[in-house]
């Protein structure tokens, strides 16, 4: 208590002098009174080392100019008067490790967290830092996420929202077999990734996979399966930036018959936005090709290349992230009216926070959803109408609500609704789901 109420004692003489001076003076600059402070401050530190107020508010003050090095320099002097500072310690840990100096941030953590009258506060950040650094230095780094569960959808089918549709450029009525059905499904889906670090830069050989399967209650033609690898070399750039050249393998079946299969590359380039934030930027190109089948005879003009470009980010404020993913892609079929060029904007806004349940803490995160596309198709259906090209825009809104249960067992609901508007009433739909299904991670 006396620490912080000498700081408060101290800012606000600070503030009082200022104002005086102001009155007799001509104001300088900003940017000179705080550089002027900050001096005063180190000066002040040097003519009385032992007094521990003073070095806390320089620490902290060359903390905000992201001087690491001097704040280290004032802690460590602070620890040399009194080494019983367990919090003096965590902040040298947390600075050392902003620095990568992995080792010696972990001999300060470990002393942080010594004897019996640690702050549980303490402790927790202790033990989160060093499970990270454990992480960054180990060759072998993976994680895996998996799902199972039971989805509904109001339009499970994709069906025209009327059964009014155009046929060979003139009016007609769907047969309603084909129109919008509502169905059940159980699903399956794993997502891992798995990296081997060659070195501390940030060069490492990364693999991803992605599993998914549902099955349809009763439209069976409806049926998905979807496997997809990728594997490819990261080059660091520094300490906070990166690109990566990697390999792409997609295997689709629709209806339990194989849909299309597809290989590709890319490229990627990801760096850190202060500590806050990630940006990275990616270019896929891929060749697909589809196969026709009972259920989809025509797949095969579906054949062609499929180049992705995108953005996405990731920036956090205090509790609240903010995730983005922005694309353009373009696919060229052998058939003109299967090929299109689409525009999208995909926005998530996780809020973790933490549930007493029967007196032991819970972690929860809600994320809203939002996102749009617009896809404009180069040529018309002749079967559908040989005169108008297609285009539609797709508004997506969803929820996602992950709770823990126990370790790293949760379950996830999800919420989604989707709607196409397109010139053409065959393409207009919209379909609500919800699912439902236990999570597990590591």
């Amino acid at each position: 208590m006396r620490l912080k109420a000498t700081w408060l004692c101290a800012v606000a003489a600070m503030v009082i002098a200022g104002s005086a001076a102001s009155a007799q003076e001509q104001k300088p600059t900003p940017a000179a009174v705080v550089q002027q402070g900050y001096d005063a401050l180190f000066n002040q530190m040097y003519q009385q080392p032992a007094n521990l107020d003073v070095s806390f508010k320089f620490a902290h003050a060359a903390v905000e100019r992201g001087d690491y090095e001097a704040a280290i320099g004032a802690l460590e002097r602070m620890l040399f008067f009194n080494p019983d500072l367990p919090r003096v310690k965590l902040e040298l840990g947390v600075l050392y490790f902003k620095l990568a100096s992995y080792e010696i941030a972990r001999g300060y953590l470990l002393d942080a967290i010594k004897g019996g009258n640690v702050p549980d506060e303490i402790r927790g950040q202790v033990m989160a830092y060093l499970s990270e650094i454990d992480r960054r230095l180990s060759k072998h780094e993976y994680s895996v996420f998996m799902q199972g569960g039971m989805r509904y959808q109001t339009n499970a089918n994709i069906g025209p929202n009327s059964l009014q549709v155009r046929a060979l450029g003139q009016d007609a009525i769907l047969d309603p077999r084909f129109g919008r059905k509502p169905d059940w499904n159980a699903f399956q889906s794993i997502t891992a990734a798995y990296a081997y670090k060659l070195n501390m830069r940030g060069d490492a050989i990364e693999t991803t996979f992605l599993g998914y399967n549902s099955r349809q209650f009763t439209q069976s033609q409806f049926n998905l399966g979807l496997l997809e690898g990728t594997i490819g070399h990261r080059v660091g750039i520094g300490q906070n930036a990166s690109f990566k050249y990697y390999a792409i393998g997609d295997k689709v079946w629709l209806g339990d018959y194989s849909y299309f299969s597809a290989l590709g590359g890319g490229l990627s380039a990801r760096s850190a936005l202060g500590d806050n934030g990630l940006i990275e930027g990616y270019v896929e190109t891929r060749h697909r090709k589809f196969t026709d089948s009972t259920y989809y005879p025509t797949a095969g003009t579906q054949t062609g290349d499929l180049t992705t470009a995108a953005i996405t980010t990731d920036f956090r404020f205090g509790p609240v992230r903010w995730t983005t993913r922005g694309g353009y892609d373009v696919n060229k079929a052998v058939a003109d009216y299967n090929s299109y060029k689409r525009y999208s904007i995909d926005m998530a806004f996780p809020v973790e926070f933490v549930v007493p349940v029967l007196g032991q803490p819970h972690q929860f995160v809600v994320a809203p959803t939002i996102g749009y596309s617009r896809s404009n198709y180069d040529a018309p259906n002749f079967i559908v109408d040989p005169t108008l090209a297609r285009r539609e825009d797709e508004y997506r809104y969803g929820a996602i609500l992950d709770a823990q249960i126990a370790g790293n067992v949760g379950v996830r609901t999800q919420v989604m609704y989707t709607k196409i508007d397109s010139n053409l009433p065959n393409y207009r739909t919209n379909n609500l789901s919800a699912s439902l299904g236990p999570t597990v991670r590591f």
